[in-house]
């Protein structure tokens, strides 16, 4: 039989000496298939498993050579190994990792493992074969060789651990995962590998295999050897484990695979759930004319949690000045300031793109707190918001650490929902400034034609009857009636003015100007008007409202009952105060007057947090000073 290579040598002796009917009887009790072959490599005798494994019968054996059952291709040099067998024999073990093969009757080809064994008999040597089939052997080692050579390659990790959590195996996987050689782990305990607050998901795992219950895989985080923590999922199967010491036990093989790419896009897909239930949110308010404040507000939270950074904060820019228009946290009624417009949102209105830069200490105070980085280094992401020609806008994120490219489309997605809030309220406004403004024109037509007419024919049909009273009394009070009337048309006639005025949409200090104007008719002279550095700033339109309210008010008292000749009209800033002042030279006003006519102007200023004083200076005539408080930059 071809062993492909020189039999071993050992101690070897005397070949024994057997009859033929006692070979037989031997080859008989032989649990193998077994041969018995003589000096010229004829097959003297076989047993009847060696007939079943080559395929023959015993008869058909005997007397052939015995490369019959060797493959073509071995035969020569099978021939050469008996030779040399022949010269020295001595008996060789079976499996001794020689590749041999043999061949049935059918031509077929089988892996097969042999013993040798010389005898003799009484004209002869001859050598007994025991032959085995290697086929399930192979099989199995083919099996191992392959499922070690997986375990090894293999990019996940596959550990063994004894029923105490002693780690057993390591395979390269679990190194390159862990950062961990096999010396390095092998006799530790599993603990080392799992933070407290993940040793639940172990446990539990561990409990339902004890409990024969099957389990799918858990996700969980394990340590590496720096300390990182890694997202994995694990799997355990019960197995029987030898220890490092040898002895066998109950234990758990561990399949740990690196899942932080799918748990990377697992959070990124809900970051994209939120970003688009945010945006459908936004969306929903602007079509449902929710107010643009509360929609900038609803745009700087919506970033600051998608985004995944700290505040988020939403600028108007004009005039080299940024005005704070809604933030996602803090006080929403504070509208600070800024002036100038600091250089990381400068650049990114000039560069028509978002910058992102840090913030040391000692950048601009009033924007780091803004920010909530107080004096701590952090990262600024600022978003342009183009909203035309006089002013823009920019979104402002601030976190910690640089935004990340995904964080900033985000920014710039949501920074564009802002901009279409601020252009549709645009819209909105001149839609209701053109609807107010027809409706002005009606009305100022309607004064004019209707009203006016009466109360001017109502003066003249008065005037008329004057001469026919014969009462000095009455004629007075009659008079009287008719100045009352001539005084009303003034004060209508300034009244269309200001309606017909396209004073809607102007600053406030054109607001204050158009109103002084209106009331020169009713005065019969222009007052003269000092405005200092109005313009504006930090005074929302409730206060401007009620600013040229009072203003029209007491201009009107002066027209009615001051007589004057002359009338100086201020309204200034002072610290976070806003003050009108009205001063005439007229005849001074009366107690009753003082007590009661300017109740309406003092309840103003009172709910607006200030109040009115009435004063009669040296000179004569009436100051009248309203001072309210307003926000302070």
């Amino acid at each position: 039989m071809n062993d492909q290579g020189t039999p071993n040598r050992g101690s070897g002796g005397d070949a024994t000496t057997l009859t033929p009917h006692s070979l037989g009887d031997v080859l008989a009790l032989m649990p193998d298939a077994a041969v018995v072959v003589d000096g010229d490599g004829s097959i003297v005798s076989a047993n009847p498993h060696a007939g079943s494994l080559f395929g023959y019968q015993v008869d058909e054996l005997v007397g052939r050579p015995v490369e019959v059952l060797v493959p073509e291709r071995f035969r020569h040099g099978h021939r050469s190994e008996r030779a040399a067998f022949e010269e020295a024999p001595q008996s060789r073990p079976m499996g001794l990792g020689l590749e041999l093969f043999g061949r049935r009757r059918d031509g077929t080809e089988f892996p097969v493992d042999i013993s040798l064994a010389p005898v003799g008999s009484s004209d002869r040597s001859l050598v007994v074969a025991a032959v085995r089939d290697a086929t399930e052997r192979k099989a199995a080692a083919a099996a191992q060789a392959q499922l070690a050579a997986i375990v090894q390659s293999t990019q996940d990790g596959i550990v063994s651990m004894s029923a105490q959590g002693v780690l057993t195996s390591w395979n390269t996987g679990a190194e390159r995962l862990f950062g961990y050689s096999p010396a390095q782990v092998i006799g530790r305990h599993i603990s080392m590998l799992v933070p407290d607050e993940e040793s639940p998901v172990l446990e539990e795992m561990l409990d339902a295999i004890r409990r024969g219950e099957g389990l799918d895989p858990r996700d969980t985080v394990w340590l590496t050897s720096d300390l990182k923590p890694l997202d994995v999922a694990i799997s355990i199967s019960p197995l029987e484990h030898v220890d490092t010491g040898g002895s066998a036990g109950p234990g758990f093989s561990l399949l740990v695979r690196d899942v932080t790419q799918r748990k990377s896009d697992e959070r990124r897909l809900r970051r994209q759930e939120r970003w688009q239930a945010a945006t459908a949110e936004i969306r929903l308010g602007l079509l449902s004319g929710t107010p643009v404040d509360e929609s900038l507000g609803l745009v700087c939270r919506a970033a600051a949690d998608v985004a995944e950074v700290g505040q988020v904060v939403i600028f108007e820019i004009a005039d080299d000045t940024a005005s704070l228009l809604a933030q996602a946290h803090g006080e929403s009624r504070l509208r600070p300031v800024l002036h100038p417009v600091p250089a990381p949102m400068a650049a990114a209105l000039a560069g028509g793109s978002s910058q992102t830069v840090p913030l040391m200490p000692g950048a601009d105070e009033v924007l780091t707190r803004l920010l909530g980085l107080g004096g701590q280094p952090g990262w600024m992401a600022a978003v342009p918001m183009p909203l035309g020609e006089r002013r823009s806008g920019v979104l402002v994120a601030a976190t910690e650490e640089a935004v990340g490219e995904e964080a900033l489309d985000i920014l710039e997605s949501l920074a564009a929902q802002a901009t279409l809030a601020l252009a549709l309220s645009d819209v909105r406004a001149e839609r209701d400034r053109l609807l107010i403004s027809t409706d002005r024109e009606r009305i100022a037509r309607d004064l004019h034609d209707l009203v006016i007419q009466r109360l001017f024919g109502a003066g003249l049909r008065l005037q008329s009857t004057v001469t026919l009273i014969g009462n000095p009394a009455v004629a007075e009070r009659v008079t009287s009636a008719i100045e009352d009337l001539d005084t009303t048309i003034r004060e209508i006639r300034g009244a269309i003015f200001a309606l017909n005025s396209p004073d809607l949409g102007s600053s406030l200090a054109d607001r204050v100007r158009q109103l002084v104007g209106t009331m020169a008719e009713s005065l019969g002279f222009r007052p003269s008007l000092d405005l200092g550095d109005l313009g504006g700033e930090g005074i929302d339109e409730h206060l401007e409202s009620e600013l040229l309210a009072v203003l029209r008010e007491a201009l009107s008292n002066v027209a009615r009952h001051a007589r004057a000749n002359s009338v100086s009209v201020g309204v200034v800033t002072d610290a976070d105060q806003l003050v009108l002042t009205v001063l005439d030279d007229g005849v001074g006003i009366g107690e009753a007057q003082r007590r009661s006519g300017l109740a309406n102007a003092r309840a103003r200023a009172q709910l607006l947090g200030g109040d009115l004083e009435i004063s009669t200076p040296r000179e004569g005539g009436t100051r009248f000073e309203w001072r309210v408080s307003f926000g302070t930059p």
